[in-house]
């Protein structure tokens, strides 16, 4: 199967020409760029069909840090809630919708800090943890969370701070935190010393190491959560080592592994979703 090339935002495509050259006269102002770039979003045109999702949803707000965040709802039900990605929205979770509707659960996602129609221009793991932290106290403890990249990271966050679900399932998250920044320099064609000062950055800033935020490292941190992580092997943003470290960490974990869906086309596939849903219903049976 041909490899889909990963579309990089233009923005990021024009620092990758740029970079490199201003880190070889400034590497004082590259360092400083090279973190603020990281931290930094873009927003993308709604497809037709997530464009369709957002008109049929239930829309209302919260803030989060003097900054509105626009909340979805579709359908009634037991409440479960949806993460999206680094630069992604909600309405990325369309083919789930109708779903889990249609199986009796209500559907809730937002748009994160910097994502989709919701304020700001730069976000981070934490501000996502803490929006699903406000939405638990808003809604309880949800039945079940599903993340999918970034968004299982801070989800599994949120079950760590705030018990926010009991049942959690990971759409090929990244778990590993050298390879996130490692990945994120070669993109902009940064060089070593520039994740040596993130990381010195990080730890000064946040209290922290970058690495102490990583899945692989708090998941050692939780116990007694149904945890469902779904890896594609043709995925080239996360690679398959990701889900090897959490599976080693977390062996009560269950594991599905597609081919030839990459990324992002995890969202749309019915196997995938069909599984997702299958995973709660068997966790309600249990439970009963």
């Amino acid at each position: 199967m041909k490899k889909k090339k990963i579309k990089i935002p233009f923005k990021l495509a024009l620092v990758g020409l740029l970079f490199s050259k201003v880190e070889s006269i400034w590497p004082w102002l590259a360092h400083r760029w090279f973190v603020k770039i990281f931290f930094s979003t873009a927003r993308f045109e709604l497809p037709f069909a997530e464009q369709k999702a957002l008109d049929s949803a239930t829309r209302s707000s919260v803030t989060f840090e003097n900054m509105n965040i626009q909340m979805y709802e579709w359908g009634e039900g037991v409440p479960v809630l949806f993460v999206h990605g680094w630069m992604g929205r909600a309405t990325q979770f369309h083919e789930f919708i109708p779903v889990f509707n249609h199986a009796g659960f209500k559907v809730i996602s937002f748009d994160s800090t910097g994502h989709g129609l919701s304020d700001g221009s730069r976000s981070h793991l934490m501000e996502f943890t803490g929006i699903i932290n406000i939405l638990t106290a808003r809604y309880g403890k949800f039945k079940m969370i599903v993340g999918h990249s970034l968004g299982g990271v801070a989800s599994l966050h949120a079950v760590r701070q705030f018990q926010a679900t009991d049942q959690l399932v990971m759409l090929a998250s990244p778990t590993i935190a050298q390879e996130i920044v490692e990945e994120f320099r070669k993109k902009i064609g940064a060089s070593k010393k520039c994740e040596v000062y993130f990381e010195r950055y990080i730890q000064a800033t946040y209290g922290q190491r970058f690495e102490e935020y990583s899945a692989s490292h708090i998941i050692s941190e939780i116990k007694g959560l149904d945890l469902f992580l779904v890896y594609d092997q043709n995925d080239r943003e996360v690679s398959m080592k990701n889900s090897e470290i959490m599976l080693h960490r977390y062996p009560e974990a269950k594991m599905m592994i597609t081919e030839g869906l990459g990324h992002n086309r995890i969202l749309k596939d019915k196997e995938v979703i069909e599984s997702t849903l299958t995973f709660l219903k068997n966790s309600e049976v249990v439970m009963a």
